[in-house]
């Protein structure tokens, strides 16, 4: 009698290829490197890198272009394109898709930010892609403590647009 080992090689390979495709696609923690906000929207030291150097400003201009992200590889992996959604004299906002991350469990669709051009004007957005009352609840329990500072207080805040069906997590840092 013949043995064949075709069916034992496919499902092993069939394994192989499941498992490492989710590895791949594993879904990223955003938590702990945004975990500083919650002590008055402090930056922590990664997420400052990467705001000092993901855009540049071209000798007098005042419109940022991007430069790099500068992230541990576990996090700019999970980052997809940038694009920049407005663009004035006063101020100019940008977009960071999220590709597979986390944010206490709750699915991270975008990093917005809006720089002022030479005016203070400082704003980051956490995008969530869940529904407003599951970001609110699942939030709920988080203490975003507000804290003063040389420049004024900050504290982050849970914001929606019931028009667009959004809940998104801002530290306004302008001064």
């Amino acid at each position: 009698m013949k043995r064949t080992y075709k069916p034992v090689f496919a499902a092993v390979f069939g394994c192989a290829l499941f498992y490492g495709t989710a590895a791949s696609g594993s879904t990223v923690d955003w938590t702990p490197l945004l975990a500083s906000w919650e002590d008055g929207c402090a930056q922590s030291e990664e997420w400052s890198e990467l705001r000092r150097n993901l855009v540049t400003y071209p000798d007098g201009s005042l419109y940022p272009e991007v430069n790099e992200i500068v992230l541990p590889t576990v996090y700019k992996e999970a980052l997809g394109e940038i694009d920049f959604f407005e663009r004035n004299r006063d101020y100019s906002g940008y977009r960071l898709a999220a590709k597979n991350g986390e944010y206490y469990g709750l699915p991270v669709e975008s990093f917005v930010f809006y720089l002022g051009n030479s005016n203070g004007i400082s704003v980051l957005l956490v995008e969530f892609s869940a529904p407003i009352d599951e970001v609110q609840e699942r939030l709920s329990s988080v203490d975003y403590s507000l804290v003063n500072h040389d420049s004024g207080s900050y504290q982050a805040q849970l914001i929606t647009d019931e028009e667009a069906g959004k809940a998104m997590l801002m530290c306004d840092l302008s001064v």
